[in-house]
């Protein structure tokens, strides 16, 4: 008897342990409804579908593979148009945006929001706040020439950011969308606004007559084939190179180009596209390499104007500390003279240039007469006075009246020229007659 009660009160247990588990499964936000939902089976499309959970995920195709174009949250109304399996298809909800070739879209300048399509099957790709318009592959429609789209501000690379068209549409599970009423007789324009409760006496959609079917939302889910998509990519790729090319070489920055090919090459798909963009890239390199050329070249030219700048301002530093040759009327070393130094005369000094060979006598007159010249032998000097002829030697001989140092001036000698020839080779003789070397 005891054992019995025991297993009915574990039955009992185990009954309510399960009880509370599916209601844990079950969405908190379902809870009761005033309105019946019907069968799975029995639902019409569209319908407007309410969302009962928290931060689920938009995406632009029916399963966990496509990319997430957003999220939605209770207790936002959508429409739902399609059920696949455990997804709906639905109409895209406020703040969501598509992707459109700007090259196939003509603009006005008058009305820079208003796209004008300028081709036939052009693809309007689903968007997404973290993919870059060229990684956003699924297509969710294909417009014709002349349809017309409203552009979201500014282009992002070669695409325009738009409202999604009429026909575009996303997909969500079906899992927290929970069946309102039957969306027969409403404006199904897009994006999805916030849909008004209908007035009390209004009557119901069930007791209207139908006078035409609703039309549904085109669909297409499928996601455009790799090799098409790569050779998209690879156009526009090439237009970016293009228009980078054009700007000037300080200006050029073909990074992110390069980096796309690069991936683009990888991906062939077994595609010519692969081929292309090698042969893009190649042309990219190129410009690199000219590119840093040119910042090479003008690197090496700044450096030479400095090094030629400090040259210069050195050259000009010595020409501020140079005497001024041109006033002497000899430069050359001054040494004492052996050749009349029993002359009651005034004393004599010879001059020789860098060679040793001796260029000139030289005489102090006036103030230089009474100088001491021991500073000054055997010195670098520059004599100022007149240049006249020694009429006892072959030499010309200079009367000066002012001797300065120049041993910091490098400068060649100017030889003294006399104001006549004198006979060359003529030995020199002292007053007695005999000839007399100089020492």
């Amino acid at each position: 008897m005891a054992f019995s009660k025991a297993v009915q009160v574990i039955g009992l247990t185990i009954l309510c342990v399960i009880s509370l588990a599916a209601a844990e499964q079950k969405p908190a936000a379902l809870g009761k409804s005033d309105i019946a939902t019907p069968e799975a089976n029995e639902i019409e499309f569209p319908y407007i579908g309410e969302v009962t959970g928290t931060d689920l995920n938009v995406r632009s195709g029916p399963g966990m593979n496509f990319y997430s174009c957003g999220k939605i949250s209770s207790p936002l109304r959508i429409i739902v148009a399609e059920q696949k399996f455990t997804w709906v298809r639905i109409l895209p909800p406020p703040g969501s945006f598509s992707w459109i070739f700007k090259q196939s879209v003509q603009t006005d300048a008058n009305k820079p929001d208003v796209g004008i399509v300028t081709g036939d099957n052009v693809r309007v790709y689903a968007g997404a706040e973290n993919l870059e318009p060229m990684r956003s592959d699924s297509i969710q429609i294909t417009l014709t020439k002349g349809q017309k789209v409203r552009i979201i501000g500014q282009a992002v690379g070669d695409y325009y950011k738009i409202t999604p068209p009429e026909g575009a549409s996303l997909w969500t599970s079906s899992q927290y969308i929970k069946y309102i009423r039957n969306a027969d007789g409403m404006d199904l324009k897009l994006p999805v606004q916030v849909i008004e409760q209908p007035a009390a006496n209004a009557p119901k959609a069930a007791d209207t007559a139908k006078t035409a079917e609703t039309p549904k939302p085109a669909v297409v889910i499928e996601q455009v084939k790799p090799q098409n998509r790569n050779l998209e990519i690879y156009y526009e790729l090439e237009k970016q190179f293009q228009d980078e090319k054009a700007k000037s070489l300080d200006e050029q920055n073909f990074s992110k180009i390069k980096a796309e090919l690069e991936k683009l090459i990888v991906d062939t798909n077994g595609t010519n596209v692969g081929e292309y963009a090698d042969y893009l890239l190649k042309d990219v390199e190129r410009l690199q390499l000219a590119q840093q050329t040119s910042l090479d070249l003008q690197k090496h030219n700044e450096d030479l104007n400095k090094k030629l700048i400090e040259i210069e301002k050195k050259h000009q530093e010595k020409l501020k500390n140079r005497s001024d040759i041109s006033r002497y009327a000899i430069v050359g070393t001054l040494y004492e003279s052996l050749v009349y130094e029993t002359q009651t005369q005034a004393k004599r000094y010879i001059v020789k240039d860098e060679d040793g060979s001796i260029v000139c006598f030289a005489e102090p007159t006036d103030a230089a007469a009474t100088l001491d010249f021991a500073p000054y032998l055997d010195k670098k000097v520059g004599l100022i006075g007149e240049i006249s002829n020694d009429d006892k030697s072959s030499l010309a001989l200079i009367k000066f009246t002012k001797i300065e140092l120049l041993d910091k001036i490098v400068e060649p000698n100017q030889p003294a020229q006399p104001s006549e020839a004198a006979e060359p080779n003529q030995p020199q003789t002292d007053e007695s007659g005999g000839e007399k070397s100089e020492k």
